[in-house]
């Protein structure tokens, strides 16, 4: 069944609803202008956080489709240049903060110098938490060496049983063809000469997987300390790896040292262009905001791509260590993420607030505070990029600062008792003076 129709028969028929109660409580309030227009706004505003709520929630629990992007705030957050855009950035992930963890060495040990040290050694210099995943991985990697010792013993059996056939198979060939007794002589001790071979070969092959059989708790130990010293030897600018940077073309190989580094210059070019752009209160040129914006975003995606790579790696070296993830289990939602949630059904929950003036004065000051959280994580301060599908120009005053401004004054008046459930809720509460602008 198709709800669209319904649906919009029902929105369709609460706005007239909606609008023949604006006109009642007009007339009841002797046609005052004051009441009309505060009244009108605030529905106004009711209508736009409601339908804006319930469209995020639309997409979030449609889930991704070819016409269907969920709603998530982590894109507007991760280029937010304001006080509150960088602590919302890390409410979703912190890359800076796993960087300083597992991709920063925490020995100052030149590249020359580590390459110097034992093994052992190297395994010790891994970064801690990125060894502790590793040690939590020591019996499934016995498991592992157990397992591909086994293999072994019955692959050197089949080898061996094969290599019999196949010279068995040959003399007998080579036995039919003969013309002389000779040429039977030396094809029988051709393939008696085989079969010793594979035996001695299989009793070897056998021999030394038996060993790893009976020795796989150590060889488990060992490819833990393998994987510290394949990340350590990145880590400490010994091993590169593959890697994409911003502003140098192709694929590239390169050690943790060198992204840092790149990483670094980016963050100065970011500063340098940002000094350049606030002279003067900002009033840089348009290719001044431009630079910027490119820099401030080069940065931030090169700090997450590094925490990615990074990531990468250690998953890459943990399932060698036999981690299997569980695809039953669902990975935790982060706290920005649960902050979506949360978000959509605040704007649902403040829009029918408003709508149906409930609470109304409660609900104007909160829904005015998730405007100013908005713009206080993109400023419209003009040394600031735009915010995403920002329209015009503003400078320091924006849509959400204004209707913030409306909200707030809104909450000046009781107007959930002019038309509203507030004249049901609140009457018991408070007692409203008919003539006055006060409950």
């Amino acid at each position: 069944m198709n709800l669209t129709m319904p649906l919009a028969a029902i929105v369709y028929a609460g706005l007239v609803g909606t609008l023949i109660a604006l006109v009642v409580a007009t007339a009841t309030n002797k046609w005052s202008p004051r009441v009309f227009f505060l009244l009108a706004l605030r529905l106004a505003i009711g209508w736009h956080f409601m339908f804006e709520g319930f469209h995020k929630v639309h997409t979030y629990y449609t889930g991704p489709t070819d016409t269907n992007r969920p709603f998530s705030s982590e894109p507007y957050f991760k280029v937010a240049p304001g006080p509150l855009g960088a602590k919302m950035r890390k409410e979703f992930s912190d890359p800076g903060a796993e960087i300083v963890a597992k991709v920063k060495a925490p020995k100052d040990i030149s590249v020359a110098d580590f390459k110097k040290l034992k093994g052992e050694e190297q395994a010790a210099a891994c970064p801690e938490p990125v060894a502790k995943q590793f040690d939590a991985l020591e019996v499934s990697a016995r498991a592992v060496a157990k397992a591909d010792a086994e293999r072994e013993l019955k692959d050197a059996t089949t080898t061996e049983t094969k290599a019999v056939k196949d010279a068995t198979d040959a003399e007998a060939r080579t036995v039919k063809d003969a013309k002389t007794d000779e040429e039977k002589t030396v094809a029988k001790k051709t393939a008696d000469a085989a079969r010793a071979k594979a035996k001695t070969d299989g009793d070897k092959a056998r021999s030394a997987a038996q060993k790893r059989v009976d020795t796989f708790e150590a060889i488990g130990t060992e490819l833990v300390t393998a994987a510290k010293i394949a990340y350590a030897r990145w880590v400490y600018g010994a091993d590169p790896r593959p890697a994409q940077v911003k502003f140098i073309n192709g694929d590239l190989l390169l050690t943790a040292p060198q992204r840092l580094e790149h990483l670094a210059w980016v963050r100065d070019q970011e500063k340098a262009a940002e000094v350049r752009q606030t002279s003067g209160l900002g009033n840089g040129t348009g290719t001044d905001a431009k630079r910027v914006a490119e820099f401030r975003m080069s940065a931030t995606v090169a700090e997450v791509d590094l925490a990615r790579d990074a990531n990468s790696f250690i998953d890459e070296l943990r399932k060698d260590l036999g981690y299997k993830p569980d695809p039953t289990v669902k990975p935790e939602l982060s706290r920005g993420q649960r902050m979506d949630i949360f978000t959509m059904w605040f704007l649902v929950a403040v829009g029918v607030m408003l709508m149906g003036g409930l609470f109304t004065r409660v609900a104007c000051v909160m829904a005015a505070g998730f405007l100013m959280m908005t713009y206080l994580a993109h400023p419209a301060f003009p040394w600031y990029p735009l915010p995403p599908n920002t329209e015009g120009n503003p400078v320091f005053i924006n849509k959400n600062v204004i209707e913030a401004i409306a909200l707030l004054a809104l909450a000046c008046y009781p107007t959930g008792r002019w038309l509203g459930l507030d004249a049901i809720v609140l009457r018991p509460i408070c007692k409203y003076k008919p003539g006055t602008d006060n409950v």
